[in-house]
């Protein structure tokens, strides 16, 4: 009796740490991770928004293969030493499958480091700054277009115009030049090159001497590389002047609130924009986008912001499902690096084992009356 009851014992243990073993392997949850500012500019907690419009409608329906997609989301003030403890985090404390949605540049190369070595991928970075593109991580999987890609068509839209007194702003730091080696690179391809390159702290967002030095060549377009809050104060300041320049600027300032805060002074102004109008329904994605906020008690704004955000989720939720029932990081990863031209509902993307750039959407909008957008 003695060694049956042993058997047994050893037997029913044995059953006990197989069936906790795969609890372990298929949790109920897929846990997210996300470093973001949430205690400032708008356009990050817009992202935030549309994707937890998205991960939500897609768990009201049981979720990917029965589990639910929860994204946890810790505030890093946009300071990429904040970035790095919180990043550290979710991967070694709330062991993350991958990292999602992450804004700013100088936050993004701060944990660029970690995704190697770590073997953990991260999915759809808001920013499109060149250096998150070059040299190549195979752990970073981009959705929007560079702002490489976005500078060709601020320089080319002021072709037509005959437009030649340029001038240009950018913010002191890698997003602000990535945006300045743009603009200068293009501008030459055109014989052309600004009158002025100005540029402000990104520490303290003053922008009075450069307004000034700007303000002083009277430019008849401004080129514009910087954060939401400066570029408002800005275009505030050189309108004070009885100066009405072109003014264009990259798409990391496109959201609701942005777009508000201006108020008269944003009429006429160019933003560039890296997603479909979110308000057009020929996009399959718009109408769900629509649909899904439409069922919201408290839904967030219709942005591009929140557009991006949505569709960031939906990215990560088809890779999800790719990767089958029982993901791991490695999975994931095989199942991203084999999305070839994947239609998204508007915006394709396409990722190989050595090219993660995404999608190569772009399209210049201008706010006209009360914040609205014209294309």
């Amino acid at each position: 009796m003695k060694y049956l009851f042993t058997f047994t014992f050893t037997f029913f243990t044995l059953i006990n740490l197989a069936q906790a073993s795969e609890k372990k392997v298929i949790p109920e949850k897929i846990l997210i991770g996300q470093s973001i500012e949430l205690s400032g500019e708008a356009t990050g907690k817009e992202n935030r928004e549309g994707a937890l419009a998205y991960f939500n409608w897609i768990n009201s329906q049981g979720g990917v293969y029965g589990r639910q997609i929860e994204l946890r989301t810790y505030d890093d003030k946009r300071k990429p030493e904040i970035t790095k403890m919180n990043t550290e985090k979710l991967i070694k404390e709330d062991h993350a499958l991958a990292l999602f949605g992450y804004r700013s540049t100088p936050t993004v190369e701060a944990v660029l480091p970690m995704l190697i070595s770590e073997k953990i991928p991260m999915i759809a970075p808001f920013s499109g700054a060149q250096t998150l593109h070059h040299p190549f991580n195979p752990y970073l999987f981009h959705l929007r277009a560079s702002y490489q890609d976005e500078t060709i068509q601020m320089v080319e839209s002021l072709l037509p115009l005959e437009i030649n007194k340029i001038a240009i702003l950018h913010q002191d730091d890698p997003f602000g030049k990535d945006g300045l080696a743009g603009f200068e690179k293009n501008l030459a391809l055109h014989n052309l090159k600004a009158i002025v390159v100005a540029k402000y702290d990104r520490k303290d967002l003053k922008i009075d001497e450069a307004v000034s030095e700007i303000a002083t060549t009277s430019p008849q377009a401004v080129l514009m590389a910087c954060t939401p809050s400066a570029c408002a104060d800005f275009v505030k300041k050189i309108h004070k002047k009885g100066l009405y320049p072109r003014f264009l600027m990259l798409s990391n300032v496109s959201s609701d609130s942005f777009f508000k805060s201006l108020s008269d002074d944003g009429r006429g102004v160019g933003v560039m924009q890296v997603m479909p109008y979110p308000k057009d329904i020929s996009a399959i994605v718009v109408r769900e986008f629509q649909h899904v906020l439409k069922g919201m008690d408290s839904p967030p704004p219709v942005s591009y912001a929140t557009l991006e955000g949505f569709l960031a989720a939906k990215l990560l939720t088809e890779a999800l499902r790719r990767a089958g029932p029982a993901v791991t990081r490695e999975k994931l990863l095989l199942a991203l690096n084999g999305m070839r031209n994947v239609d998204l509902g508007g915006v394709k993307v396409s990722y190989t084992q050595n090219m993660h750039d995404g999608s190569k959407f772009v399209e210049l909008t201008v706010i006209g009356k009360n914040g609205a957008i014209q294309r």
